[in-house]
């Protein structure tokens, strides 16, 4: 058997209700933790779209401006050259927020810009799907987790100076790039040259996630233990009382067989409908009991007066009554008789077979003879003296089970009938 169905009503539904409340609040935490989450990585995606925005915006901004202003540049100012210069001001934006920018080419010149594994899978998609533009995703590595985002820029008009036809290019791109070595000649116009790519690290943000989570997971802690005592506490004086109370009179009504114990009325609910019909079956039973007891009482007396012998006993043989005229006869009191087969109060001299095949193969054998007929048999004393007696059987049915009752008169040795 299952310990579960061990534990007492109140343990049960309150392990019941604990394991239902339990998932409860562990799905409306994980639900809140992925809310939260979301709304932590839409937070990146807007920082990292806006940083994003700012460097290319930054370097359309300073080739407008050099280019209406007719300001060249040279090996000097190439610190000037609007992808360096943007690239530089977004770092220096980037640290102060705690993430990374960096512009990144697969045609690079600087080696800072080459791109890392998962740069070179995007670039490679941005030129691979013309619709694509912009690229994120959540991503591990040894130092943590990072939000990643990639941008495409396109090559315009003030990119072909110094990338397009290198007869065209300046002196100093050409001495410091030379052309048979460098890869980043030859753009076209509308060509993903790069892109910008930024990395927000996740940890310090995730910490502060599971920090809240681990509040919330707190909070909901206290009031889960408040609302199980409260539960218990109401379950216990609303249901497990009452029924605790009904199991006790129940069982005392069985002790003692009194069915004078009445619960007190409560309220009209399943529980108090329940008491009702409680009491009114114990009300019931009790009228009962004492018909039955009234009825047993004038049998008893009924028997006890007889001046004939009356002995019932069931197929089997086993004596059920014994009336007092049996007892003073037969030598045996009630107590000593009562379970008795019968068949021990008949002389086994004069009924060989009854003892041989027993009481109920003979009574099977002999019943309509037996019922039919009055008998003069021996009898045996609790002395082993014999008596002689006439014996009329009658049979009756009780609940499905035969028993027979024999009313018996005694003849004494010596005397006339």
């Amino acid at each position: 058997m299952s310990p579960f169905r061990n534990l007492s009503l109140l343990t049960k539904i309150t392990v019941i209700v604990a394991g239902i409340l339990v998932v409860f609040f562990g799905l409306t935490s994980l639900l809140h933790y992925r809310q939260v989450k979301s709304v932590i990585l839409d937070e990146a995606l807007q920082k990292a779209r806006e940083a994003a925005y700012h460097a290319v915006h930054t370097r359309e901004y300073l080739s407008e401006q050099y280019q209406s202003w007719g300001v060249e540049l040279s090996a000097d100012r190439c610190g000037l050259i609007p992808v360096v210069a943007s690239n530089r001001i977004g770092q220096r934006v980037a640290e102060d927020l705690g993430y990374s920018l960096r512009q990144t080419s697969d045609r690079y010149r600087n080696p800072d810009n080459a791109p890392d594994l998962f740069e070179l899978e995007v670039l490679k998609r941005f030129r691979g799907e013309p619709d694509l533009d912009e690229y994120y995703t959540e991503v591990s590595a040894e130092e943590g987790p990072f939000f990643r985002y990639m941008m495409p820029f396109e090559a315009d008009s003030s990119c072909m100076p110094c990338h397009g036809d290198p007869q065209q290019a300046p002196d100093f791109i050409k001495e410091m790039f030379p052309p048979e070595r460098d890869q980043a000649y030859h753009y076209q116009l509308g060509e993903v040259i790069g892109a910008v790519s930024v990395s927000i690290p996740m940890s310090e943000i995730l910490q502060r996630l599971h920090a809240n989570l681990n509040r919330d997971l707190l909070a909901n802690g206290v009031n889960f233990l408040a609302l199980i005592t409260c539960l218990g506490i109401l379950i216990r004086f609303a249901v497990t009382r009452p029924l605790g109370r009904l199991g006790e009179v129940t069982s005392e009504i069985l002790r003692t067989g009194r069915f004078d114990r009445v619960l007190p009325r409560r309220g009209r609910d399943e529980i108090g409908r329940l008491i009702d019909s409680f009491n009114e079956m114990v009300a019931g039973l009790g009228e009962k009991t004492r018909e039955l007891e009234e009825s047993e009482q004038r049998f008893r007396l009924l028997t006890d007066n007889a001046g004939d012998g009356i002995i019932s006993f069931l197929e089997n043989g086993k004596i059920i009554l014994f009336n007092r005229r049996a007892e003073k006869l037969f030598g045996y009191s009630k107590r000593e008789v009562l379970g008795m087969d019968v068949a021990k109060l008949v002389h086994p001299d004069a009924t060989k077979s009854l003892h041989e095949i027993g009481t109920a193969e003979y009574l099977r054998l002999h019943e309509d003879d037996l019922m039919n007929n009055i008998h003069r048999i021996i009898g045996r004393r609790r002395d082993g003296s014999p008596i002689e007696m006439e014996v009329s059987l009658s049979l009756a049915v009780s609940d499905g089970h035969k028993f027979h009752t024999a009313i018996i008169r005694f003849k004494e040795p010596g005397t006339s009938a």
